[in-house]
């Protein structure tokens, strides 16, 4: 899953700056301003994600890494600049903010082109040796998945975008698809270069730039020499063909954050794993396209590429499209199903004005809370980018009018100004998540805002097509108070749904499993039973 900003106050900031960000319904956290002694503070991360740097904690040294947009990064101890450390939130002054966006603003640094080094990686020589397949399909249904999952978590951690851990782990679903008995020739391996994807103007969810690559929160600390010199990440496709050309798209990332990231997405990857194992012996009418996609830790590149690069009749084809993200940050397995609505001048001009007024009142509640303070607003108009009120607004006014229409659509669907459509396909979906969870022990919860969750079914979205988007969250106030102290964010979610370990070293199968015992198994149970309903359906 892509990692977005969350809070309101984030979502001021990042307008402010001219940054993309998605907002996130969540409970209200506290206002990111704090006096002490007469000095005003702000928390570092809020300020210097929202600038469009990354800050990533380190505790023994007890200081923030910073990266800009370079890649380049530097060390931060809190206290010796004059801050604080409280609650798990590295508190600066105003002055070291000023500081840091001098420091860090200074332009991505050029990429020099490597041309591709190892043209012959995906022949088919290299894979003649086939093993035996690791799981056998007698076992019950999610059983397969959860043995995935340990796999990855345990032996193929960190798969960065764009990294030779990544590379790793798409040599190794190629090879256990072989070792499944799918035919090579139903194999496709889609190569990217970052350079190639920077040059297309891919319409993807965040721009991408090198700094998101090379980032302590994506590519980790150290581990430079992981890079792949001519910078190449790739789609693993398979395709089962069905009595019909129609298809159905299933997919799943399996790069992730420099941790084993068995959530995210080592879960995914395994649910189109088993269920490819499994769509082998089961018939089914549809044409079923698994797609394992790279690089979606950065902007969602893998899936943008993969949904560019079809023709317009393999669009014309596909039925729907099916995504699975982040399926074990908790026991509630929830689901979103429907298709973009179209934006006519009405439905725009409506959004355009809901989201300036949730900005609005949002930075009027910070002026309030600052003058409540002692604060008056002169004080910080050194940091930020107008001189008035009444220019601020002209400034969000204006950013917010040069959103494209689909990060419009996004982010007034988040706000529930704009609803997914619920089609006859869609409506068929529910219809049969409704049935098993009569059949079966477990419960499938419809959740339509679950269709601008920020992960690879987006393009497909965006394109117009009906998508399907599997998730697992957790209930707020189930989570252990030990566990929130040791995330990176807390309180992603929707109304009173959050995700809860993704993008941390928590992330892990064993401390799951120990956390929340046998979920794994009934979510994968759920999820396999549920797409194989899918996969063996017939759609109007």
């Amino acid at each position: 899953m892509r990692r977005v900003s969350t809070t309101v106050a984030a979502l001021l900031l990042a307008i402010v700056m001219a940054m993309p960000v998605v907002v996130m319904a969540q409970p209200q956290l506290e206002p990111p301003i704090r006096v002490e002694d007469g000095v005003v503070f702000v928390p570092l991360r809020y300020v210097v994600e929202a600038l469009g740097a990354h800050a990533e904690w380190e505790g023994t040294s007890r200081a923030a890494v910073i990266t800009r947009e370079d890649g380049e990064m530097a060390v931060v101890p809190i206290e010796a600049v004059g801050g604080f450390i409280e609650n798990g939130v590295s508190w600066v002054t105003i002055d070291f903010i000023n500081e840091v966006i001098a420091v860090f603003l200074l332009g991505e640094q050029e990429e020099e082109q490597v041309e591709r080094i190892d043209l012959t990686l995906w022949d088919a020589e290299n894979f003649e040796d086939v093993r035996e397949s690791m799981f056998s399909t007698d076992e019950a249904p999610g059983v397969i998945a959860v043995g995935f999952i340990e796999y990855m978590s345990d032996n193929l951690g960190a798969r960065s975008a764009f990294t030779y851990r990544e590379l790793e782990t798409a040599v190794w679903i190629v090879a256990e698809l072989l070792a499944m008995g799918h035919d090579w020739d139903n194999i496709a391996v889609q190569e990217f270069t970052y350079w190639g994807v920077h040059d297309m103007e891919l319409p993807t969810f965040m721009p991408l730039n090198w700094n998101q690559v090379t980032s302590p929160s994506i590519l980790g600390v150290g581990r430079d020499y992981q890079l792949r010199a001519d910078r190449v990440s790739q789609n693993v496709v398979l395709t089962i063909p069905g009595q019909s050309e129609r298809k159905i798209i299933v997919g799943a990332h399996y790069d992730s954050p420099p941790y084993a990231s068995a959530s995210d997405n080592a879960s995914g990857t395994a649910l189109l794993l088993e269920s490819a194992q499994r769509m082998l012996e089961t018939e089914h009418y549809y044409t079923i396209v698994y797609v394992f996609f790279g690089s979606e830790e950065v902007g969602l590149i893998g899936s943008f590429y993969y949904e560019q690069t079809l023709t317009q009749q393999q669009r014309d084809n596909i039925v729907l499209m099916v995504n699975a993200d982040v399926i074990i940050e908790g026991p509630y397995t929830v689901f979103g199903v429907g298709s973009a609505p179209a934006i006519d001048d009405a439905l725009e001009a409506v959004m355009l004005e809901a989201l300036m007024d949730m900005v609005v009142m949002e930075f009027e509640m910070i002026l309030a809370e600052l003058e409540a303070m002692g604060i008056a607003y002169e004080d910080m108009s050194t940091v930020l980018p107008f001189d008035s009120f009444e220019g601020f607004v002209e400034m969000v006014a204006g950013n917010i009018a040069n959103m494209s229409p689909e990060m419009l659509l996004l982010q007034a669907a988040m706000l529930g100004i704009a609803e997914p459509v619920v089609g006859a396909v869609a409506g068929q979906v529910n219809d049969i998540a409704a049935e098993l969870s009569n059949l079966h022990d477990f419960e499938l919860t419809s959740m339509p805002a679950m269709v601008t969750f920020p992960t690879d079914h987006l393009p497909f979205l965006f394109a117009g097509h009906t998508v399907v988007n599997l998730v697992a969250m957790e209930r707020y106030y189930n989570v252990d108070p030990d566990i929130v102290a040791q995330l990176t964010r807390f309180g992603e979610g929707y109304g009173y749904l959050t995700v809860t370990i993704l993008h941390t070293p928590l992330d892990e199968f064993h401390f799951i499993e120990a956390t929340w015992p046998g979920m794994m198994n009934a979510n994968l149970e759920a999820f396999v039973i549920f797409l194989e309903a899918i996969l063996t359906g017939s759609f109007s």
